[in-house]
């Protein structure tokens, strides 16, 4: 029976794009069969942060149904699978830019299922980035995103230094990809509290888009 539910295991890791033909280190739990299925057990626990692959412009809505959430929630998820995240059973997400339906703050508030009593992890390393999702935005972080491997492009936010919604520094709610608007962006080059917000930006300009993957709590985020 443990063998059957192994090989069942296996399966489904080489079925979520462990196997391809892209070439990765011996290192990378993303892409190699073994590690990912070790990593389903033996990762730590945690909230994981992930960057997405490709840049985005201002219109970050473009994906949805005309508003931010659905089209940011299409992002992570479309991203999620390529992904360097040492947990591999980390498969819920939520974006990490503010919008006015759940500042980036306040996620518990329309992803009930997230966790809160677990540590911010960088996705690539484990580091630990905050000791639990609360202080992620009001407690200096224990270190950069950069030095938790998430690298060292800029991404928007749409939000201030706490990660509240910045009503007016949102490309126009994420509609907009011309110089007419601009959006928030943060930095994964500082620690302090702040860097979710380091300066506006014009909205034809592309940065990345942040995402959260966890294992999901039954009954709420506790």
């Amino acid at each position: 029976m443990k063998l059957r539910i192994l090989a069942i295991l296996f399966f489904c890791v080489l079925s979520n794009g462990c196997i391809s033909d892209k070439i990765c280190s011996d290192q990378d739990r993303s892409c190699n069969p073994v590690a990912s299925l070790l990593s389903l057990f033996s990762a730590p626990e945690g909230i994981y942060v992930y960057s997405s692959i490709p840049s985005y412009g201002g219109n970050l809505a473009i994906l949805g149904v005309g508003t931010l959430d659905p089209s940011l929630s299409t992002i992570c998820k479309q991203e999620r699978p390529f992904a360097a995240i040492l947990d591999a059973g980390c498969q819920s997400v939520a974006p990490l830019v503010s919008t006015p339906g759940v500042s980036a703050n306040n996620l518990t508030s329309l992803y009930a299922d997230i966790p809160t009593n677990l540590p911010m992890r960088g996705g690539p390393t484990g580091t630990i980035l905050a000791d639990d999702l609360a202080s992620f935005f009001t407690v200096d972080l224990h270190v950069t995103l950069e030095a938790a491997g998430l690298g060292s492009t800029d991404f928007w936010t749409y939000g201030d230094a706490n990660g509240n919604y910045a009503s007016g520094v949102t490309c126009n709610d994420g509609s907009d990809n011309t110089n007419a608007f601009t959006g928030y962006i943060g930095s994964p080059l500082l620690s302090a509290v702040g860097w979710n917000n380091v300066m506006a930006a014009n909205c034809d300009q592309a940065y990345k888009v942040f995402c959260i993957c966890y294992r999901p709590v039954s009954g709420g985020g506790g």
